[in-house]
């Protein structure tokens, strides 16, 4: 049966679960005004599997995430879409202070691998390895090598999603879209039209999921976390297939076979939306680099970019049916893995629909701690 689907948000979730909804024959429309959106303004590393943090159900996300770009990169070959400038496996290297903390790096790897074939080899660098996997890099400490990370260009993908959804057939309205209630149920507005109606309705606007849901009542804990990067970019990088490099602090660094390289990002949780672009905090990402990369000098920044995150105020996944309204769902609080896991929830999203199951456990991921219904409307 097809189904009317409205979605609220056009970054890496929402477009993602439009694409597949679209290419299964359902009517969708995605209402995107842009602003702000994290997933243009990010490039993303795709190396889960060694992080520090304990959360299971986060660690859930983020490793089946990397697995099924595999097969989200290969359906949308299928459909005729070039994905070479969105996602690319170059290898990840992971610079550590200490051989302790590579070998962590190592015994992890051995004890995921099985789950998350994607890893690939994992090996110990010495220093004088690392330059030789990208010459522009200088480093005194050892590091991790993973045959598996990846990296993806936002820009590119949201690109590549929205073409698709709209040659599949879905709408893509760019404006400001607000939920409004009346007889109890639920439509949305915006300036051009004043009442949308849909049979499922998936909310993914990342931090602007407080503003979508407040005036219906509820209360939502998401807070904006800003983050800016900066591109460097240059005839001689073009398609070296150079690795990820991730050093300690924040400055990733991320060659793109294109010739840019991609600096950040930051992690800035004062700014709330404020989306422009602060030269000193570009400057101190640039220091930072120049620690690991010391041409970093040498080369004009060809763009600058920022967006905002949206989190939880512990920091996990808020994703679920928003409490007593059955038909509508959210997802938000992804943060800075929302390149690795959004795609997974999207799609998981979009099987819901067709086939009223998925894959998310209800009780790893309690939304009511995160959208209180007590004084809905």
């Amino acid at each position: 049966m097809v189904k009317k689907i409205a979605i609220i948000g056009g970054g890496i979730v929402g477009s993602t679960a439009a694409y597949y909804l679209a290419r299964s024959g359902h009517t969708v429309t995605v209402f995107d005004h842009g602003v702000g959106q994290a997933t243009r303004a990010s490039a993303g590393i795709i190396c889960p599997w060694f992080s520090l943090r304990r959360n299971k159900p986060w660690y859930f996300l983020v490793s089946k995430g990397a697995e099924f770009y595999h097969q989200f990169m290969q359906d949308l070959k299928d459909d005729g879409y070039n994905t070479d400038a969105i996602y690319q496996i170059d290898g990840t290297i992971m610079i550590r202070n200490t051989d302790k903390r590579v070998q962590k790096d190592l015994d992890q790897a051995e004890a995921k691998q099985e789950a998350s074939p994607s890893i690939g080899e994992v090996k110990k660098l010495s220093t004088e390895d690392i330059s030789d996997y990208l010459p522009l890099i200088e480093s005194d400490h050892p590091a991790t090598w993973v045959e598996g990370g990846g990296r993806v260009h936002g820009d590119a993908l949201i690109d590549t999603l929205h073409q698709a959804i709209q040659d599949l057939g879905g709408k893509i309205i760019r404006e400001k879209a607000q939920l409004k209630k009346e007889s109890g149920d639920i439509y949305i507005s915006t300036p051009s039209v004043a009442k949308h109606n849909f049979d499922r309705l998936l909310l993914s606007p990342g931090p602007g999921l407080t503003n979508l849901l407040e005036p219906l009542g509820y209360k939502v804990d998401i807070r904006a976390q800003k983050g800016q990067l900066f591109v460097l970019k240059h005839t001689d990088w073009i398609y070296q297939h150079w690795p990820v490099i991730m050093p300690p602090g924040q400055s990733d660094i991320i060659p793109f076979n294109n010739g840019e390289i991609i600096i950040g990002a930051t992690h800035e949780d004062d700014q709330g939306d404020n989306l422009d672009v602060d030269e000193a905090v570009l400057h101190e990402l640039r220091d930072e680099a120049r620690k690991w990369m010391p041409s970093v000098d040498d080369h004009d920044i060809v763009e600058s970019k920022v967006g905002t995150r949206a989190h939880t105020s512990d920091f996990s996944v808020l994703v679920g049916v928003v409490p007593d309204l059955d038909n509508v769902w959210a997802v938000s609080g992804l943060g800075s893995s929302g390149l690795t896991s959004g795609p997974f929830l999207g799609y998981q999203w979009a099987k819901l629909v067709e086939t009223d199951a998925w894959d998310i456990d209800k009780e790893a991921f309690p939304i009511e701690k995160y959208i209180q219904a007590n004084n809905a409307q």
